[in-house]
């Protein structure tokens, strides 16, 4: 009788642990989620990168001498800060459209792959996406230039003793004679560049290394000498991007900055800069050809829950007033066509990839 008490207990207490278990198996293999999954598709946004060079004159000492003495004409008289755009590159980048957000139901549900940012990259297939960076752009930049950039202004002092006429006292020279000092200076450095150039002393000159570093300060110190008469100037070079996202027509006249000669790149809210535009032409042949191609009115389209992209192409173009400073043609999401993946291809059987930039299919692969 003992015996028999002994394993009914045995058996009650197995049926009790393992009932748990089971439950918890079923609960790991699971089903689909009866909310389903939320996804974006995504859309084409415009990224416009400039170069703009900054130039900054000071205008020189003894600039009305420089015809007199050195015989260059239409030396600049005053100083000014000017802004030249040196290169504009046009590149494409994704986001989640807020027009295009879906819920996977069902099976696909269980087998959906995201971005990290929300957007579609795969069904039944672990996808592997990278990280864009964020493009930011600042409009703090400037050159950096001395308070007086003309620090050397002769190589002779700018005094002389007097006579008695003035006590003896030190007599300051006028800028006409300082300039005609400078001037000399100058011609002397080109003699004395010429003659290391064509080897004409008498003494021989070093060699090698030696005398390039020779050659190369005398070239140097003429320049600065002769930039007491024509001026100096300091040059730098920024960098900006701007980013503009259309919607699913054409667009025309999308100020995406603006640009003065006087202040450089400024941003499209600046209104003491001229606005610089950007013109897309959906180019609607393509979208016409999707179109015809989609199943339309099909009584099992859309019941996946699973959408996609056939994307379109654009003309894009930059201009500054009537000028035409960039144009190119690249693939837009959002002027292409939606459509919905067949159910038959949501059995699990299938590993289906997305380009996440632009919600198209990349690969169907049977399992």
């Amino acid at each position: 009788m003992r015996t028999y008490l002994l394993l009914a207990l045995f058996l009650i207490s197995s049926s009790v642990f393992a009932n748990p278990k089971e439950d918890r198996k079923d609960e790991q293999i699971g089903v689909a989620p009866n909310e389903g999954i939320v996804y974006s598709l995504p859309r084409t946004g415009i990224r416009i990168h400039v170069k703009a060079k900054q130039e900054k004159f000071f205008h020189g000492p003894y600039f009305q001498y420089a015809e007199a003495l050195l015989g260059i004409k239409n030396a600049p008289t005053s100083d000014f800060e000017s802004w030249v755009i040196t290169d504009i590159q046009i590149e494409t980048f994704s986001e989640p459209d807020p027009d295009q957000v879906y819920k996977a139901m069902g099976n696909a549900a269980s087998m959906v792959s995201l971005t990290e940012s929300g957007v579609l990259a795969g069904i039944n297939k672990e996808q592997s996406t990278v990280s864009e960076p964020i493009s930011v752009s600042t409009f703090l930049g400037n050159t950096k230039t001395p308070d007086f950039p003309f620090t050397d202004l002769s190589l002779h002092p700018f005094y002389e003793l007097g006579d008695s006429t003035t006590n003896n006292a030190i007599v300051t020279k006028s800028i006409e004679e300082k300039a005609q000092e400078a001037a000399h200076t100058i011609t002397k450095l080109r003699k004395r560049r010429f003659k290391s150039l064509a080897n004409a002393y008498e003494v021989q000159l070093p060699d090698g290394q030696a005398y390039e570093l020779m050659v190369t300060e005398l070239g140097n110190l003429e320049d600065d000498y002769v930039a007491l008469f024509v001026g100096k100037s300091y040059k730098k070079t920024f960098e900006y991007s701007f980013d503009f996202i259309p919607g699913e027509n054409s667009v025309s006249g999308e100020v995406a900055f603006r640009f003065s000669e006087n202040k450089g790149v400024l941003p499209k809210t600046d209104l003491s800069g001229k606005p610089v535009v950007v013109d897309m032409k959906k180019l609607d042949d393509l979208a016409s050809a999707q179109n015809k191609l989609k199943t339309a009115g099909s009584p099992t389209e859309g019941r996946s829950g699973v959408y996609y992209r056939m994307p379109g192409k654009a003309e894009i173009r930059v201009m500054n007033g009537l000028n035409l400073m960039a144009v190119s043609r690249a693939t837009v999401a959002q002027f292409g066509t939606v459509a919905s993946l067949p159910v038959s291809l949501m059995d699990g059987s299938y590993k289906i990839s997305f380009h996440p930039g632009t919600g198209a299919v990349k690969s169907i692969l049977k399992d």
